[in-house]
């Protein structure tokens, strides 16, 4: 599964490498300096990784987009996941993400790179802010500084959530107007700014945070175009294939599915059982592009094929918080913005997408299962589920109740004292949610 950030990685220590003989009886993979960047490549793959690897297809099970339905996968299927299944993903947040970035900003400040500074700051942001988002309660201030403090303390989720938005402010302040594809490499692609990239993600927090009127402000300020949304990129070699392929096809065939999954019935036209609020011919073209059958679809042609790429924030994402938010704060413009993306839908699927005439809670409830469909496999339907006390009414998959967070991971538990305590379990809300 960590394939992909390996390749990057091994990049980064070539690169730093002065003349093959040096260093001979110094371990190779244990490099002491790069530029920053290269590191800046490391603290990507990390967000990369949070937003679609295991944390994502877990989220998936949890709010029934997919299905567990092998080995270690049926116990998320039956939300009897263990605290240990958390640990790569903390890890990859925190080591292989927040600290590159960190370091990154530290180097890119002090030779007076401030766009650099202002890329790592936005990648830093967005891994505190879906960690606070995933588990609540999380270390922020005394983050990844194992010299000083191998046992940081705890910060709460709301004040995590203002830190990522000074994070992001500062980033703004430093990008200027530089393209979303400055050092971004061969891992990222978008057509926006970095500063748009970062207005997006303020309102993807402001949002989670329940301030809807700086959501609105800041989604208005952001990705404005389908081009603009902020993707990975993916090849045909081993270790840069697309990361659902990399799991359902490379590594776990038959565990991730969508065997009696809400979603995949949801979009089948022929499912008179479970039906959309708002009728939508082109599902049959949408259908086909998510599944084969009951099965994710991994072709060539499809949303999780081997080349695809997929969205750390999209344009569809941007325009469904402006929609939401106006929607929230009065503000009449909750209708244009929902239509725009059901344009976007029509074009980029060649069906039928009518725009809504609805307003009120039933054109929040439209714009809300919008997002649950068009954001397959992203966490951000997971935050939205549990924002709203599930006012889609997603069935659970055992139950009443769909999972409420993510465990603090069991290597946490064991190694620091300060991890919240009593322990809160998978169907406590996070504080931003009670």
């Amino acid at each position: 599964m960590k394939n992909i950030k390996y390749f990057i990685l091994s990049l980064v220590i070539l690169a730093s490498c002065k003349e093959y003989t040096e260093g001979l009886n110094t371990d190779p993979n244990n490099f002491s300096s790069a530029a920053p960047e290269l590191i800046i490549g490391q603290a990507q793959l990390g967000w990369m990784q949070l937003a679609e690897s295991n944390g994502a297809r877990y989220a998936g099970i949890f709010m029934n987009q997919f299905s567990g339905e092998d080995r270690q996968y049926l116990t998320v299927e039956a939300y009897s996941i263990t605290a240990g299944e958390f640990d790569d993903l903390w890890d990859d947040a925190y080591v292989e993400g927040i600290t590159q970035a960190k370091l990154t900003k530290k180097l890119a400040l002090e030779d007076r790179n401030t766009q650099l500074a202002g890329v790592a700051q936005i990648t830093e942001a967005v891994l505190f802010g879906e960690l606070a988002a995933l588990f609540g309660d999380v270390p922020f201030n005394q983050a990844s500084d194992a010299d000083n403090n191998f046992a940081p303390e705890y910060d709460s989720q709301a004040s995590v959530f203002t830190a990522v938005q000074n994070l992001l402010d500062e980033a703004i302040s430093n990008v200027g107007s530089v393209p979303a594809t400055l050092y971004a490499g061969i891992r990222m692609s978008s057509t926006a700014t970095r500063a748009q990239i970062a207005h997006s993600l303020k309102a993807r927090y402001y949002l989670l945070a329940k301030d809807y009127p700086n959501a609105l402000t800041s989604a208005r300020r952001g990705i404005d175009s389908p081009t603009g949304s902020l993707v990975t990129l993916h090849g045909t070699s081993p270790e840069n294939r697309n990361l659902y392929y990399q799991f359902m096809v490379d590594e776990r065939e038959g565990y991730l599915g969508a065997t009696g999954s809400y979603l995949e019935q949801l979009i089948d036209l022929g499912n008179t059982s479970v039906n959309r609020l708002i009728s939508t011919p082109g599902e049959a073209q949408r259908h086909a592009y998510y599944f084969t059958g009951t099965d994710p679809n991994t072709t060539s042609t499809g949303v999780f094929g081997q080349t695809q790429s997929f969205p750390l924030i999209s344009y569809e994402e941007v325009k469904l918080i402006e929609a939401e938010a106006a929607n929230r704060t009065g503000d009449t413009g909750d209708i244009t913005a929902f239509n725009e993306v059901r344009d976007a839908l029509a074009a980029q699927y060649g069906g039928s997408f009518p725009h809504s005439t609805s307003s009120g809670n039933t054109l929040l409830r439209e714009i809300i299962e919008e997002k649950y469909i068009t954001l397959i496999g992203q966490l951000q339907p997971f935050h939205d589920i549990r924002r709203t006390d599930n006012i889609l009414g997603v069935p659970a998959k055992t139950g009443t109740q769909i999972p409420q967070r993510f465990l603090y991971p069991q290597v946490e538990v064991d190694n620091n004292p300060n991890t919240p305590n009593p322990l809160p379990g998978l169907f406590d809300a996070t504080p931003i949610n009670q």
